[in-house]
């Protein structure tokens, strides 16, 4: 289990950047917390020069895109702190690493620095705010903090550790104090990777296995963490969700289609009516000159555009159906509806694929797929990828 909280460095009045800086990672690096930096590791810097190397970093963003700003962001912290006895110092750093690199994207110069000089391990992670080629700064955006609680969850999971059922904000555990732990959820250390088949592993070799297991460790990871989201207490629940949504998402695909096609009538329609009432004098004209070649020539658009227009009556049929205005009124109408529909359908679509991939994963962890025929396999097999 860990909390987690990212903080913004700003420079501080009446010193340097490169004080604040210096300062900043010399708490983070004190050798009395982490043990005479033996819980500590980097990413794009030396940790004996982070300080510096952040400089230059910044030094590039602005000499090219912008100045130094008043109460500037020199660095961001993040805070990971771990459940006492749950995990050892190794592992934290390990974790912090893994954590920063994936909230970054590899983006960001870092440095991980493990204290336990507390009964609770915990990080203190500090990434330069400016990237490493020096051409953007990072965007500190307003639910950043949950994707890093969020990265965090799922590193616990994927290493065996439990997480925080209900998570409270900072604000929230400072009134409180600190969390409950009677509310903390465990995943009794991924016992799905015991499921691992072993003849999908037959014949290969360690490192196959390795990944193998780490790769379904984030999978399911990334499954306990949706089903606690979306507050699924059951794979009977996440069944019905799912095959609903399914349902829904087909029959709204349906119906679109029906509106679009109905859309694509009414406009040849509507193109029929005023082609037909522009060029018919011409085709009047047309034939009272007994179908005379010169004025062909002269007027073969217009005629046929009225000809083409002429078809389309004929083809549909009930010439009282061309009446521009109602038929305008409809096709804004059918239109509304088509986008709301649309809209519907995209959001149903947005997470059908974590649906399926939560079910599936739950299939793999209980056995269910071998109750379940392969015919009904193969159908939700197709519809996921017509899906995707």
């Amino acid at each position: 289990m860990a909390t987690t909280r990212i903080i913004p460095l700003h420079l501080n009045k009446g010193k340097t950047m490169s004080q604040c800086l210096e300062e900043r990672l010399a708490y983070a690096l004190n050798e009395e917390k982490n043990e005479k930096g033996k819980y500590v590791s980097s990413y794009e810097c030396d940790i004996r020069t982070a300080d510096v190397e952040f400089l230059l970093h910044k030094q590039m963003y602005y000499n090219q895109v912008a100045g130094v700003r008043s109460n500037e962001v020199i660095a961001y912290q993040i805070r990971q702190s771990f459940k006492p006895g749950e995990i050892t110092p190794e592992k934290a750093n390990e974790i912090g690493y893994e954590l920063a690199m994936r909230f970054t994207k590899g983006k960001y110069a870092f440095i991980v620095s493990t204290h336990t000089d507390k009964a609770h391990i915990h990080n203190h992670i500090i990434f330069n705010s400016v990237s490493t080629d020096g051409k953007r700064k990072f965007n500190n955006y307003y639910l950043s903090s949950m994707v890093v609680r969020k990265i965090s969850d799922c590193l616990c999971l994927e290493n065996g550790l439990s997480v925080i059922k209900n998570p409270m904000s900072y604000s929230e555990r400072k009134v409180k104090g600190s969390y409950t732990r009677k509310a903390n959820f465990k995943d009794k250390r991924i016992e799905f990777l015991k499921d691992v088949q072993n003849k999908a592993l037959e014949g290969k070799g360690k490192g196959y296995i390795t990944w193998a297991k780490r790769f379904n460790a984030k999978q399911m990871a990334k499954t306990i963490l949706f089903l606690e989201e979306k507050k699924i207490a059951s794979y009977e629940e996440l069944c019905k969700i799912t095959d609903e949504r399914t349902q829904k998402i087909d029959r709204l695909k349906e119906s679109i289609k029906e509106h679009e096609a109905y859309l694509e009538k009414n406009k040849r329609m509507q193109n029929a009516i005023i082609d037909y009432s522009k060029n018919k004098k011409y085709f009047d004209e047309y034939k009272a000159s007994g179908y005379s070649k010169k004025y062909y020539s002269q007027h073969e658009e217009e005629i046929i555009r009225f000809k083409a227009a002429m078809e389309i009556y004929k083809e549909l049929g009930d010439k009282n159906l061309f009446n521009l205005k109602k038929l305008r009124e409809e096709y804004g109408t059918v239109l509304e509806i088509k986008k709301t529909e649309y809209l519907e359908y995209k959001e149903l679509r947005k997470d059908i694929y974590d649906y399926y991939v939560a079910r599936k994963n739950l299939e793999m962890l209980y056995g269910e797929e071998k109750g379940r025929g392969s015919s009904e396999r193969k159908r939700e097999n197709s519809h996921l990828e017509n899906v995707l």
